[in-house]
């Protein structure tokens, strides 16, 4: 009886020894996370128009305004932010607007339209797209890729980007009930997730999707599947290369 005894008294000290522990040793809690603002807006000119495919900067996030010219900057930090807007043919402008993190705040911005003086545009045959284009062309030449220019595009009836790439080898496009349509690239070894850098006149649009961009809005595609026949200057340790990279040029107004 004395022995049976003994082993309760040590099971309960043991037991009481580890509550303590339990009450003493300190509360690793998951750091909170620290919230962001979120920019929206639309951009228009003097007269009123949607200015699409303006290009929206702050801290380092891209936003390109879509064929109404509506444009979203989230995950911004809180307190005074620069958003720089660039649009070809329109002054340039630098927006100083104060951020409060947890909200969503709304700028409407008006642009105006500038003349454009290009040297060297003496002849019918070098037009403003080609000029624009020379990199496209430039890439098209090494062979490695899928290209297609303004005429090719609309020779396919399709309706977005995604109706183009969907018929390539190598690419996957998920589709989701009241989601935006995702591209990824096939790769060897299984069911690896593999997101293409996106690229818009060349800058790397961060977080941008497949059809973000209007059909009606691009003047050629590139597409490639993996690091191969990628562009140096879109070679870019700072993306993902190594799932490849879709390369959108949009058309000029006009």
């Amino acid at each position: 009886m004395a022995f049976t005894q003994t082993v309760g008294v040590r099971r309960a000290t043991l037991v009481a020894s580890a509550q303590l522990l339990l009450a003493v040793a300190p509360q690793h809690a998951a750091p909170a996370q620290t919230p962001h603002a979120t920019l929206i807006g639309t951009v228009r000119d003097t007269n009123g128009v949607p200015v699409p495919l303006t290009r929206l900067t702050s801290s380092g996030l891209l936003s390109i305004s879509d064929s109404l010219g509506r444009f979203l900057l989230p995950r911004l930090p809180g307190g005074t932010a620069t958003v720089l807007v660039r649009r070809l043919g329109f002054e340039p402008i630098d927006i100083s607007i104060q951020l409060v993190a947890g909200r969503t705040e709304a700028l409407d911005v008006i642009m105006t339209v500038i003349a454009q003086d290009l040297p060297g545009m003496t002849t019918r045959a070098q037009t403003l797209a080609d000029v624009r284009l020379r990199d496209f062309y430039r890439h098209r030449q090494s062979g490695i890729g899928y290209f297609f220019d303004r005429k090719e595009i609309e020779s396919k009836n399709a309706h977005r980007i995604s109706d183009i790439l969907r018929r390539l080898p190598g690419t996957r496009i998920s589709e989701r009930s009241g989601r935006p349509s995702t591209l990824r690239m096939g790769r060897s070894g299984g069911g690896r997730d593999c997101p293409p850098d996106v690229w818009v006149d060349g800058v790397r649009a961060t977080g941008m999707n497949v059809d973000d961009v209007p059909l009606g809005d691009v003047e050629a595609l590139e597409l490639y599947r993996g690091p191969a026949g990628l562009p140096p200057e879109m070679n870019s340790r700072l993306g993902n290369p190594a799932c490849g990279a879709l390369i959108i040029w949009t058309r000029l107004p006009g």
